[in-house]
């Protein structure tokens, strides 16, 4: 099937001025078009709802409703969550919740199809790199987080690019980063172009990257060195970060059994035993109102 452009351009000689019109609005606001119903797009074209059948008609299709669907085509991934909403709606909560907590099970085993070695290779490039850069945005960058805060006591020179600061600072902390350094790059649907954008800064740099997404067809994956695939079905919701949460479980309990001896796990302990909640501290008088 074609795509609407060349649809359009295909038979814009035969389009009367007004459908011109209709083909100029699509052609410059595709997204919006594939949004659209017919009286939508007759409004925003200011032309009529028979306008835009004729038109329809005149490209060779059968109806708006196939117009729609090629207009729909390029943007699936987008507008997959409008349509989870929109099934979301029609279901009863007990529906929505054995959905979800299948698809939650079904991302957690998805874990396992994980090539063998690939995270302990994941562990090494990050333990044998100068600094590690972590690079995620949404729900891709909570997951970053939570991996920081499980490594960071193995790992020196950790920095979160999350859009923090804004887009110069991570501009100029990749800037500085060489083959010396490592980029890990998380992006789920809805991906973000500042992701794709950023990978290429540390590209240009010579900064080796690893991506973790959820598909080949990622836009994050021509753009890295190593990649691994995570699952990230969601029944509602624009994409699952569960899997990611358990990849990184999994690093930082490697990172732990690999570099902290069981002495150094101790003098953690009683480094931090004066913030941890104890049975003691539950039988403790409340102290008194000084009033």
């Amino acid at each position: 099937m074609a795509d609407l452009r060349d649809l359009i351009e295909a038979h814009w000689a035969e389009l009367t001025p007004n459908q011109q019109r209709v083909g100029e609005y699509a052609l410059s606001n595709p997204f919006l078009v594939a949004t659209m119903g017919i009286e939508d797009l007759a409004e925003a074209a200011a032309v009529s709802a028979a306008t835009i059948t004729r038109f329809v008609r005149q490209l060779g299709l059968k109806n708006y409703a196939e117009f729609r669907a090629i207009a729909v085509r390029r943007y699936q991934d987008l507008l997959r969550p409008i349509d989870n909403v929109s099934r979301a709606q029609q279901a009863s909560s007990a529906e929505l919740t054995e959905a979800a907590l299948a698809s939650a099970h079904d991302n957690l085993d998805g874990l396992s199809q994980l090539l063998p070695g690939q995270c302990d290779a994941l562990v090494d490039r990050m333990a044998g790199a100068r600094q590690v850069g972590l690079l995620g945005f949404g729900s891709s960058a909570l997951c970053l987080t939570y991996l920081r805060g499980l490594t960071e006591g193995f790992l020196r020179n950790q920095v979160l690019l999350d859009g923090s600061g804004g887009h110069e600072r991570m501009a100029r902390i990749i800037g500085r980063m060489g083959p010396g350094d490592l980029l890990i790059a998380m992006a789920l649907p809805r991906y973000s172009i500042a992701t794709v954008e950023f990978l290429r800064l540390a590209r240009a740099s010579g900064v080796p990257c690893i991506g973790i997404t959820d598909r080949a067809q990622s836009p994050i994956c021509p753009l890295c060195d190593e990649t691994i695939l995570l699952p990230a079905a969601h029944p509602v919701l624009n994409s699952s970060a569960l899997a990611g949460f358990g990849l990184f479980e999994l690093v930082g309990a490697l990172f732990t059994a690999r570099y902290q001896s069981p002495s150094e796990a101790t003098a953690m302990t009683r480094l931090i035993f004066p913030y941890l909640y104890t049975d003691e501290d539950s039988s403790q008088t409340p102290p008194e109102d000084s009033r």
